[in-house]
């Protein structure tokens, strides 16, 4: 987690998106005009990153497994330093949550995912060596056709 955040997983990051996008397309009941609004927002995203998926494309045809598990590890890493915005968001959203019932299933929410996040950062910060050597080295061996 030492490297640029999200620079080496912006292709797999704009595949999740624009398999996302198609989705959107399927789903009824939302007006045509936003659908081509996120539509042109995803496009935006893959012009301007352009050099970076072409860069990540390249790097999966060479070896896909270094390149899912960077970015396991980046969305890991992401989602936990996000946790700074996601919970005052969170926090408002409760407070303006027409149901209660609601509103603590999302702050329960909040807190288990945060505690998990915490152990596998804490985990990983302490143990970060056996981790890499295993997911790089040993996973790497049992998964077929892994390079």
């Amino acid at each position: 987690m030492d490297k640029a955040l999200l620079v080496k997983s912006v292709f797999l990051f704009i595949l999740v998106w624009g398999v996302t996008i198609a989705f959107l397309w399927f789903r009824r009941r939302i007006e045509i005009f936003w659908k081509i609004i996120a539509t042109l927002l995803f496009a935006f995203y893959v012009w301007f990153f352009f050099d970076e998926i072409a860069k990540g494309y390249a790097a999966i045809q060479l070896n896909w497994y270094i390149v899912v598990v960077d970015f396991v590890k980046e969305l890991v890493a992401l989602i936990f330093w996000n946790l700074f915005f996601l919970w005052p968001l969170a926090l408002v959203v409760i407070f303006y949550k027409a149901s209660d019932m609601g509103a603590e299933k999302l702050l329960k929410f909040m807190c288990v995912a945060t505690l998990v996040l915490w152990a596998i950062v804490v985990v990983y910060v302490y143990f970060s060596k056996g981790i890499d050597e295993f997911m790089y080295q040993r996973l790497r061996e049992m998964v077929p056709g892994a390079k």
